[in-house]
Formats: structure tokens, C-alpha cells, sequence
């Protein structure tokens, strides 16, 4: 059987073709097992009892973050509202907005980032953290999910065309928030405030984790089926064009 140039081209696209589709659908599944874990770990650390976060606490998880991820925690002391941090671009049902987070000063002086909550902003970027802060000086206990902060290069953009506009970070650096108290120990894990938390926040509590294997599952069937089609598309081609060519 001879085979064309214009044959071999051919095949080798669609093998490429295959190739990347199949590789895609592998890629799916590997997100679907890392999704699996995630909420695994979710489960399970959710069910746990609250930790209090005492002194001793505060130890253990500075020197193991990743071990306490979405642990309940329960922490008292007072916020330092001056030192808030804006995350931009936090849409929440669809609605663009931001998200708060403030420093919670500990009995001892050391210090751990709250994920207060959420706050609407048309462009998903500009808002005004004073407007969403209590009463100065107020004790507060948060109950919410530890969550380990990442340390990425990103420190915010300062918003342009506004005097005084606050900074906005994508999120959290924990290298750029220690830069920003040198004299404080701050704990290399955020809290993630609940709804089930009572302390009276301007702020919208953040819900719990969504527990959902997502669409990985779908998304990696339609790419392994769209390196057979690709496949038998070929081969079904190939084959009807045998018999014609060899017609008189």
C-alpha cells in the first residue's frame, strides 16, 4: 500500500491531534485526584474540635502550617484596623468585590491575618476598608478555617486616581505582611472568618469551602473522546478513499 505525502501529513496531524487531547484528558484527571484530596482534607479537618489559639497553639502551628489547613480555630484579641489589607478581584455570586483582612493582635503581642469577609466594589478592586471597620479597640473572638499564607511576589497595587486609596493585593504574601510589622511574630497561617461566627462584622462572613469534584470528570471524557474521534475519523477517511483510488 502506498501512502502519499499528502497522506503522511495527515496522519501525523492527527496523531498529534490525539496525542494533545489524550494528554489533556490525563491533565483533567489529575485535578480531579488533587480536587478529591483537597476535599478530603476539608472533611476531615472541619470536623475536627475548634483549636483555641493559645500560646502553645500558636507554636505548633508556626512551625506546621500545612499540617492545620481549613482546621477550626477559635482566636481572641483586638483587630489593628490600620493595618487592613484589601484583596481585589473577589467575585461572590457573581457580584464583583473584595475581601477584607485585618490583623488580629494576640494577648501576647503576636498577630494572625483574618480573612474578615467579603465586600461589594464595582470594579472588583476599589474600596474603602474604614468604611467596614467596628469599634476601635474592640475584643473580639473569631471562629473560622486556618489556611496556610502563600509567600508569591504579588504585594498589591496601590489603586490609581485616588488620593489615599488603600493598596490592593491579589493575596496574601506572608514575606510582604511581615515586612509590614518587623516588630511582630505573625502566624504563617490565615483565618478564614465563618458565617458561623457571631462577632458583629460589617464585613460579609465567607461560607464554607465548596465540597464538589467540580467538572474534571466530564471535561476529561470530552477530551479522550475527542482524540477518538479524531482517530476513527481518520481511519474511517483513509478507508473510503482505498476503494476509490483504485476504481478505473
Amino acid at each position: 500500500m502506498k501512502f502519499s505525502a499528502r497522506g503522511v501529513l495527515a496522519a501525523l496531524f492527527v496523531v498529534v491531534v490525539a496525542a494533545v487531547c489524550v494528554r489533556l484528558g490525563f491533565w483533567q484527571l489529575d485535578r480531579l485526584g488533587q480536587r478529591r484530596a483537597r476535599n478530603a482534607g476539608i472533611q476531615a479537618a472541619t470536623v475536627m474540635p475548634p483549636l483555641t489559639l493559645s500560646p502553645a497553639a500558636f507554636d505548633s502551628l508556626r512551625l506546621r502550617p500545612e499540617a492545620y489547613a481549613w482546621r477550626r480555630v477559635r482566636a481572641s484579641g483586638r483587630y489593628d484596623q490600620a493595618a487592613d489589607v484589601v484583596l481585589r478581584g473577589k467575585a461572590r455570586d457573581g457580584m464583583p468585590g473584595v475581601q477584607i483582612a485585618t490583623p488580629l493582635i494576640l494577648a501576647d503581642g503576636r498577630a494572625v491575618m483574618v480573612l474578615r469577609g467579603w465586600a461589594p466594589s464595582p470594579d472588583g478592586a476599589t474600596a474603602d476598608a474604614r468604611s467596614l471597620r467596628l469599634r476601635a479597640d474592640t475584643a473580639i473572638t473569631v471562629e473560622g478555617l486556618l489556611q496556610p499564607i502563600g509567600a508569591e511576589t504579588d504585594r498589591g497595587l496601590p489603586i490609581a486616581g485616588r488620593a489615599g486609596a488603600d493598596t490592593t493585593w491579589r493575596r496574601l504574601n506572608l514575606l510582604a505582611l511581615r515586612e509590614r510589622r518587623p516588630g511582630t511574630e505573625l502566624l504563617p497561617l490565615s483565618i478564614q472568618r465563618l458565617d458561623s461566627d457571631l462577632s458583629d462584622d460589617p464585613a460579609a462572613a465567607l461560607p464554607m469551602p465548596e465540597i464538589s469534584e467540580g467538572s474534571h470528570l466530564s471535561y476529561a471524557v470530552q477530551w479522550f473522546s475527542f482524540a477518538l474521534i479524531a482517530v476513527v475519523g481518520f481511519l474511517v477517511m483513509a478507508l473510503r478513499r482505498g476503494p476509490a483510488r483504485r476504481a478505473p
